[in-house]
């Protein structure tokens, strides 16, 4: 073969369809000729980037068996020459594959996508029940929290039955970074006991449910709730006078 052919030959050998005779043959020419090093080179990447297109994708059954039957029907008996309709028609199939392989691997992707957004959107719901939940009952204990002249700012429930308290604000600044919400038990005798920390989004709401402590339940009867500005994980006792102060009021079947 002369060095016009086996330049052709480039093409299908960088695809993987020439073996035989041809492919030894050209193997052996490939060793000593830069020029089609460089052909080789050349469909390498190209081939390469096709792959790449689609990561992890797996191809449909039967798809490989497709292609290699196609490349087989145009590929060209031994000692006759590549045309350039011949190793188009190879890279034409294998374009074919990589295209449908990345067409599998966006279908898969999204449909994840959406199961996720599902669940997400499931947790959503489940979490809002259970607050919804936490706020009937017939033990109930409310105390509205405001700055002194002020109209409140935050409400606490208590659900004794299901001993924790439901936190909802409405118009509270965000902490500052590093910074977050805590809230206090007062009862006369005691010095505060936490409640638990919140933040804010960005509109000054929030709603978190918080576990009651057992230290909480041993005060006995908690006149005060307060708030202050801590530092993120909460202060073991409050490092400012309240922001905000409210006094509980019992449900009307309350004991």
């Amino acid at each position: 073969m002369n060095e016009h052919v086996m330049r052709e030959l480039a093409a299908p050998y960088a695809l993987g369809t020439l073996s035989g005779e041809e492919g030894a043959a050209f193997a052996a020419h490939l060793s000593g000729c830069p020029e089609c090093q460089a052909e080789v080179r050349s469909f390498e990447r190209v081939t390469g980037l096709l792959a790449l297109a689609a990561p992890g994708a797996a191809p449909p059954p039967g798809l490989k068996d497709r292609v290699l039957r196609e490349a087989r029907r145009v590929r060209p008996i031994a000692g006759r020459r590549w045309g350039p309709g011949s190793w188009l028609a190879v890279a034409a199939s294998a374009a074919v594959a990589v295209a449908t392989a990345l067409w599998a691997y966006l279908a898969t992707a999204r449909a994840r996508a959406m199961s996720g957004e599902v669940a997400a959107a499931r947790a959503e719901l489940a979490a809002r029940d259970s607050t919804l939940a936490a706020l009937l009952g017939p033990r109930l204990q409310v105390v509205s929290l405001a700055a002194q002249g002020q109209r409140p700012a935050a409400r606490v429930f208590w659900n004794h039955e299901r001993n924790v308290f439901v936190v909802t604000a409405f118009s509270l600044p965000t902490p500052p970074a590093g910074r977050t919400y805590q809230l206090w038990a007062i009862a006369d005798g005691h010095a505060p006991v936490s409640m638990g920390t919140f933040g804010t989004d960005p509109r000054g709401r929030a709603t978190a449910v918080l576990p009651v402590d057992a230290t909480i339940l041993a005060l006995g009867t908690i006149k005060l709730c307060g708030l202050t500005e801590e530092p993120v994980g909460g202060s073991p006792q409050p490092t400012e006078a309240p922001r905000l102060v409210g006094e509980w009021s019992h449900g009307a079947s309350m004991p």
